[in-house]
């Protein structure tokens, strides 16, 4: 059967498993969380060192994982087959059967009979077609679990949510600054998170001053206040700001960053295009926290749709810069600066 991360994730806490699991996706946060509950949640300790065997794809062959799964556990109930990134099912999800029909028949037979006494874990780092047979054969008697890169905009959701299941709440605007400052990369997200989650008592409210304490975003010097300060054509602190940027580029890498104002802007020019809406009607279009509406507003009132384009088209510019296409060498600190002054005085 199909399931969700989350939902194997609840079975594992019931004690629920099935003989086999087949994990893979395009987001390999949500495959590692899963594989390691499932390593974690199975077997007592005292069980695993007869009991518990964890391979590479890259060194196994089918037949030798079969073997191992065929295999009767000692002293305990079951034993856990785990096979990280599992080369040979991948190859014949994409139909490259290199011995034959051997190994899909392998897999079919197992996959027919598992052993009852096996929990047999295998996870693929790829996203496999939804008709691939080695999925289908599978789904029978076992767990299929597809892990999809979640939407740009809907990793502050994400977070929101990973958060509070370990009893914290975070205002908006912290919420948004962490998205900026880390994207929609949900390992690192996760690793933040989790520097909250240790350092604060459940039940706290994460601010500004946490996220600065904790995770060493300056509350005064980052891409969000940048972004709030290019809206409201506030010169002195855009260009305040954009000095400590420039001068701190090991801290402040300028790709990253032109990403970000990139997105920003496009969001603004997709603004211009909506015309007259609500604001939770702008927030579900541009897929932004209703909070946060205003200040794309503000920034459609003093950046008209021909400026937008031009910024657009500035930001492109820098980043030819960066990667040596147009233009002489030019530093980080220099193109962060020219960038700053072009968008304000456009």
């Amino acid at each position: 059967m199909q399931k969700s991360p989350q939902d194997v994730l609840k079975d594992i806490k019931a004690k629920k498993f099935a003989p086999i699991y087949l994990i893979h996706g395009d987001e390999p946060f949500f495959i590692d969380q899963v594989a390691d509950a499932l390593e974690a949640g199975i077997l007592r300790e005292d069980e695993k060192s007869f009991n518990q065997f964890v391979m590479f794809g890259k060194d196994q062959s089918m037949g030798s994982v079969i073997s191992y799964a065929r295999r009767y556990p000692m002293m305990a109930e079951r034993q856990v087959i785990i096979v990280k990134e599992a080369s040979f099912l991948e190859a014949l999800a994409k139909g490259k059967e290199s011995k034959g029909n051997d190994d899909l028949k392998a897999w079919e037979d197992y996959c027919e009979r598992p052993t009852d006494s096996t929990v047999l874990i295998c996870t693929i780092k790829n996203l496999v077609a939804e008709k691939a047979k080695v999925l289908a054969v599978a789904e029978k008697h076992g767990v299929i679990v597809c892990s999809k890169k979640i939407k740009e905009d809907k990793v502050g959701v994400w977070l929101k949510d990973y958060l509070a299941q370990q009893g914290l709440t975070i205002q908006a605007a912290s919420l948004e600054l962490m998205v900026s400052f880390v994207g929609a990369d949900l390992q690192r997200m996760a690793h933040e998170a989790d520097k909250l989650v240790i350092n604060l008592p459940k039940g706290s409210e994460v601010g500004a001053e946490e996220i600065e304490r904790f995770i060493g975003i300056s509350r005064e010097y980052n891409i969000f206040e940048f972004q709030h300060a290019l809206a409201s054509r506030n010169i002195a602190k855009a260009q305040k700001i954009a000095f400590y940027f420039a001068e701190n580029t090991k801290q402040n890498p300028v790709p990253p960053m032109l990403i970000m104002l990139f997105n920003y802007f496009m969001k603004v020019l997709q603004v211009h295009d909506l015309g007259a809406m609500s604001d939770a009607e702008i927030a579900k279009n541009i897929g932004v926290n209703p909070y946060f509406v205003r200040d794309y507003l503000n920034a459609k009132r003093n950046y008209p749709l021909a400026k937008v384009v031009r910024v657009l088209e500035a930001i492109k510019n820098a980043d030819l810069k960066v990667k040596g296409v147009i233009g002489q060498a030019v530093s980080e600190r220099d193109i962060i600066l020219d960038l700053s002054f072009e968008i304000l005085h456009l």
